[in-house]
This record gives structure tokens, sequence and C-alpha cells, in this order.
């Protein structure tokens, strides 16, 4: 099996990605977790049910068009085991890192161990003074991204969960460094 699935929270990342030469599925992750309510539960029935009518009353936001963007592209990671790998590709924002708990919260949640998982997370890059953004690089360039990824375990997604209900219930006390050698800006994008 050599089913490959790029997840990416950032349209103009995953069009240059998909100039490039790395094959694979992809899945474009389109919510704003900063914003409106949040639940324990990622991706539950109660979850989503709570955004819908946060984006339905505040944005005008149509539930159908919501479902379309946002939920369907989830629903395609309920079954994990048909992919040999899952990469997510993210970007060291805020934005980015609560994505990055929440996607793994749900990882955690429907972990297949005959799938491997792995992070490509832009940032800090040798010879650049400031941090770049996956929109930073070129379509050959992701090719030596994917070449760093990182490899997530069961425990660094667990501990993703853990991130996540602490940033819900608003825990000030929970330390988000623990795994910084895998997720490097979690910690400082959340103090920030």
């Amino acid at each position: 099996m050599n089913n490959v699935l790029h997840i990416f929270c950032n349209n103009k990342a995953l069009t240059i990605f998909k100039n490039s030469s790395i094959e694979g599925s992809t899945i474009f992750f389109d919510e704003n977790l900063i914003e409106g309510p949040l639940t324990k539960d990622v991706f539950s029935d109660n979850f989503w049910s709570e955004r819908y009518s946060y984006f339905e009353t505040k944005h005008q936001k149509m539930r159908i068009d919501y479902f379309d963007a946002t939920i369907k592209p989830i629903l395609q990671l309920e079954d994990l085991s048909i992919y040999s790998e899952v990469t997510l590709w993210l970007d060291y924002t805020k934005l980015s890192q609560i994505n990055l708990m929440a996607l793994g919260c749900f990882l955690a949640q429907h972990f297949s161990k005959n799938t491997q998982y792995f992070l490509v997370c832009s940032g800090k890059h040798k010879g650049k003074k400031e941090l770049q953004k996956l929109t930073n690089y070129t379509s050959e360039e992701f090719s030596i991204l994917y070449g760093y990824k990182v490899k997530i375990t069961l425990p660094n997604l667990e501990f993703l969960k853990n991130c996540w209900d602490a940033y819900v219930t608003k825990n000030t006390l929970f330390n988000y460094g623990e795994f910084s050698n895998k997720f490097r800006y979690l910690q400082d994008s959340l103090n920030n």
C-alpha cells in the first residue's frame, strides 16, 4: 500500500504543492480555529453545530457552504487505514499551530497503526532572517521540505490532543513545549 495523503490549511501552499513532483492525494482544511466557539470533542457533531451557528450568525455563511468547505474534507480522515502515510503541511503561525492541535487530536482519535504520520512545518530557514511560510517556497523547494518531514508517533498525537484540550479550556499552566523537537513553534505561537 502506497497511498499518501497530504493535508494543507493554506490554499496558496496547496496550489504550490500541486505544481511539485510530490505524489499523493490532498485535503484542504479550511477552518479558522482562532475565531468562534471550540469544544474538546474536536470535529464532533456538537463541535460542528456550534461552529455552524457561529459562522451563520456572525458571517452569514450558509450551512451548506460551510459543510462543503470545512466538514466534507475532514470526513475523509475517518478511515486512515487506507493511507500508508498522512503528512500535515503547516506554518509557524498561531492559526496553523491551532489547526495542528485540532488535526493531531482528531488523528489520535482515528489512529491507524498501519499509517505513518509526518509533519512539514515551515519556519526557520538557513540563510533567512525572518521565519518563512510555506508560501515563501517554490514547488521545487517543496520536495526539499518534504525530505525534512518529521515523524509523528501516537504519543505525539496524544500530546496534541492534550494541547487541544488545554487550549480549549484555557489551561494557562499547560506545557506546550514538551515535544519541542517535533513541534518547534507550538509554544511560542500560543504565547503570542
